[in-house]
């Protein structure tokens, strides 16, 4: 598994290196904190066979603190989803992965590149922050997320999700959680592979990687195909006039970096990523009919320029400037046509530090400059633009059995006061390998500038929302075996909500979701395995009568387990969802619970191919995640990968 610098902020100083060490089995420390932190690729062994161990180690986290550090010692709540792992899965969709995490819930207006949504622990939209390579994805339109819908998983190389708030590390948008996305990297020794798989629905998936080093330049290249036939995003049955056919999808995503090193410690690298997806979509309602054709483009670029130095020995430092932009285009054909285009940017400049106190404590800071921007090229959304600057400061340590982090930040964004936030986490070491943890942190999201905006909905005096969080927990760890038990409590006011009275948007609402959040991964028996359940009541506490929030569910499961049996690594996944209300054409409908199984199978043909098998969807459970909206149904998908050995 392996990082960017981009995200990790820096590589790992010589001092932290030996404190992983010391709480790490040497082979993980080989394998896993120097090729993820130095910036090496997958380890060969994992590139000629198709059999991935991924959790046979402890896995390595660098989101909790901004340095690598074991799972077990992380104090906020913490999943990873390896590139080993995406491989086994045979997922196809960034969000098939994101709905396995525990407290992550997805919806999805239909099948693959539709409009969705993802919460953690009952937050959604702007209230989750996403970042590639380090950089907010969060669109400044209005809807406020970042198309997740849009990502497939060809050019991901691992993922991070922290469930609860953490603004005080990551800023804006954090108040229910982060997803941090790292595209794939190259490595010092030469490799390439060739993918391609086929399956239900005409789906196909062809993606190409290469890098290598010549010299003191490392170089990485990737591209990908997905194309797919989809099914009708909308129930006619359910609502009217809709477009009865298939509703399809094409995504193509490019990755490519170049990393030169000028000396020890010292490296200039160039980073770029685009996704190009195009769906149909269906409407409905009294404008729409069933010959209706409707046209979505969504296209996310990232491009960066980061360096990485090593200021001292026990100080590591990480600059980098990136420019990241989506461009959304709409196109309705009917007898009421209409087409729009427009395009979010945020252009970044960030400053981040790593420094080795010694004797176990370790502190971080940086500073942070934004330049958000939103500029419609059919002209419905006025061009506008805000400066966002910050500082922020970390502390982390241990000493005598009791563990202490600290962080603070403050921002200050263009037509708001500026804002402070703060995080403070401790753990304490019971014995036996358990842990007792517990944490409070306050949080803020200043609006999109669509939701400022927009003309006809749009109110420029919005005020940031503000939110505080308390969670205590339990955790057990034991080798590569991490369980944990969390309660937890989120307390959002101010929060934005459409006022049909003066139709715009308000600061109006405000809620509070609190639950018991039980999650474990590890090894048993020859067994991987990957277990959470999720008990929450998100509710509305700005409304009288029945509060809970629309669309999200009081308890989810999942439950994952791999095997190998004679060179073949099987798995089966099984993902609940209890029920939630939504709105229908006449009122309040409640969307039953659901279960859905999924089945893999993947292993090596030869030195050089290797195959994986995805059943999705086993035994046809039909359900849906927004009301009137279809989601998909049994599907078979086969894979084969070719890893020359060069």
């Amino acid at each position: 598994m392996t990082f960017k610098s981009s995200f990790l902020g820096v590589a790992p100083v010589p001092s932290l290196r030996r404190r992983a060490a010391a709480t790490l089995p040497s082979s993980l420390f080989a394998r896993s904190m120097l090729a993820t932190a130095l910036g090496s690729t997958t380890l060969a062994a994992h590139a000629q066979t198709a059999v991935p161990d991924a959790t046979a180690l402890p896995p390595v986290v660098v989101s909790a603190t901004g340095y690598p550090q074991a799972l077990s010692q992380a104090l906020p709540s913490v999943s990873v989803i390896t590139r080993e792992q995406i491989e086994a899965s045979g997922a196809q969709n960034l969000t098939t992965l994101l709905q396995q995490v525990a407290g992550v819930q997805v919806t999805s207006n239909g099948g693959p590149g539709q409009s969705g949504n993802v919460f953690l622990r009952g937050f959604g939209g702007p209230d989750v922050l996403v970042l590639l390579d380090g950089v907010p994805m969060n669109a400044q339109d209005a809807t406020g997320v970042a198309y997740l819908n849009n990502f497939t998983t060809d050019q991901i190389q691992r993922i991070e999700i922290i469930r609860g708030n953490v603004s005080a590390i990551y800023g804006s948008g954090a108040i229910g959680g982060v997803v941090l996305i790292t595209t794939r990297q190259g490595s010092k020794t030469p490799q390439a592979s060739v993918s391609v798989t086929a399956g239900s629905r005409n789906t196909a998936t062809v993606s190409a990687n290469a890098s290598g080093q010549v010299g003191h330049t490392a170089l990485q290249a990737g591209i990908s195909r997905y194309t797919t036939q989809g099914i009708s995003a909308i129930n006619p049955a359910q609502l009217g006039n809709a477009n009865p056919n298939a509703n399809g999808y094409r995504n193509t995503t490019m990755n490519g970096s170049i990393v030169q090193t000028l000396a020890p410690g010292q490296s200039l690298g160039l980073r770029a990523f685009r996704s190009e997806g195009r769906a149909s979509f269906d409407s409905y309602g009294s404008y729409a009919s069933p010959t209706d054709t409707n046209l979505s483009r969504t296209t996310q670029d990232l491009y960066q320029l980061f360096s990485d130095n090593q200021i001292t020995a026990a100080w590591q430092s990480h600059l980098n400037a990136s420019q990241q932009s989506t461009t959304n285009t709409t196109q309705n054909f009917s007898a009421f046509p209409y087409s729009s285009t427009y395009r979010t940017r945020v252009q970044q400049l960030q400053w981040r530090n790593v420094v080795a106190l010694g004797a176990g404590w370790t502190a971080t800071g940086g500073l942070e400059l934004q330049r958000q921007s939103i500029a419609s090229i059919t002209g419905s959304i006025p061009g506008k633009e805000r400066n966002a600057k910050a500082a922020f400061i970390g502390l982390d340590g241990s000493f005598s059995g009791n563990e202490v982090q600290l962080n603070l930040r403050h921002d200050a964004i263009d037509g708001y006061s500026g804002e402070n936030t703060g995080y403070l986490g401790y753990g304490r070491e019971l014995g036996a390998g358990f842990k007792a943890i517990a944490s409070y942190s306050t949080a803020f999201n200043a609006a999109p500038l669509g939701y400022l905006y927009a003309p006809y909905y749009g109110n420029p005096n919005l005020r940031p929302e503000k939110a505080h969080s308390v969670e205590a927990g339990l955790q057990w760890s034991q080798g590569p075996n991490v369980w944990r038990a969390t309660l937890f409590q989120t307390k959002a006011t101010d929060q934005w909500q459409y006022d049909f009275t003066t139709s715009t948007f308000q600061n109006i609402a405000s809620s509070r979701t609190r639950g018991l959040e039980l999650s474990g991964r590890g090894n048993w028996n020859g067994w991987t395995y990957d277990a959470n359940l999720t008990l929450q009541q998100p509710v509305n506490t700005s409304q009288p009568g029945d509060p809970t929030l629309q669309r999200r569910a009081r308890s989810m499961a999942n439950v994952s387990v791999q095997r190998e049996f004679a060179s073949v690594l099987y798995g089966a996944s099984v993902h609940y969802s209890g029920p939630r209300w939504d709105n229908g054409p006449s009122g309040r409908v409640t969307l039953g619970a659901y279960s859905t199984v999924d089945l893999t199978a993947s292993g090596a043909l030869s030195k050089d191919w290797s195959w994986n098998a995805r059943v999705q969807n086993l035994f046809d459970k039909k359900y849906q995640t927004v009301y009137g909206y279809n989601r998909e149904p049994l599907g078979v998908f086969l894979g084969l990968t070719w890893r020359p050995a060069l």
